[in-house]
């Protein structure tokens, strides 16, 4: 089993259209894949709820232990993902306790970057690896100097995949979809399937092997 959480400080990152995408194209691509919701508002879970599509199992996790209830929730599965709460940072640590990778979700705002840096502490205590992944990016722009060094002032890797600002995120998250089932042939869909492609490469899924 895998565990792969996807943490951020700040509201708004991505970070659950990030996990209910990722998780999808997981699932889809025969990975035994279980996403854990440790986020009080549950968006996660309500996706899970309101959906017909083939989608994966959602279960939600409401303490801070997501480092003893992950290794039994998710004891059949190939992968978990663990989609975390921000402003926690209690619920935080532990998930990164449970992981095998953290995926920090950051738009491209100085302020967002630097707010990172309290995952990324807990990262290196734990000696979990973490990657920062650019999400809701504005299309047609670029990250500025000063961001591009934010990023590299911490000394963590950059995903190459990133996330633009879609309407069919907010959409296929409203039907209970991904994007990959909502638009398969749309940019968002592209996005996630670079994002899903590079993340396979860091985790060596045992369908991989």
């Amino acid at each position: 089993m895998y565990v792969l959480s996807i943490l951020s400080e700040k509201g708004g990152s991505g970070k659950t259209t990030l996990a209910t995408n990722l998780a999808t194209a997981f699932h889809l691509s025969g990975t035994e894949t279980l996403l854990v919701d440790a986020d009080p508002q549950g968006t996660a879970r309500d996706w899970g709820a309101a959906s017909d599509a083939d989608t994966p199992v959602v279960v939600g996790v409401d303490r801070p232990s997501l480092e003893e209830d992950v290794p039994r929730l998710g004891e059949r599965f190939e992968l978990v993902i663990v989609d975390g709460a921000p402003r926690m940072q209690e619920r935080a640590v532990s998930a990164v306790k449970a992981s095998d990778l953290v995926l920090v979700p950051v738009r491209p705002s100085a302020a967002d970057i630097w707010s990172a840096e309290t995952i990324l502490e807990a990262c290196n205590a734990y000696a979990t690896e973490a990657r920062f992944v650019v999400s809701s990016q504005v299309v047609g722009t670029a990250l500025a100097d000063s961001i591009q060094g934010a990023l590299e002032s911490f000394d963590i890797d950059v995903m190459d995949a990133r996330t633009s600002q879609r309407v069919a995120f907010t959409e296929a998250l409203g039907a209970g979809e991904s994007v990959l089932q909502y638009e398969p042939s749309g940019k968002a869909a592209g996005e996630i399937e670079g994002l899903h492609t590079e993340v396979k490469a860091l985790l060596k899924t045992p369908t991989d092997q």
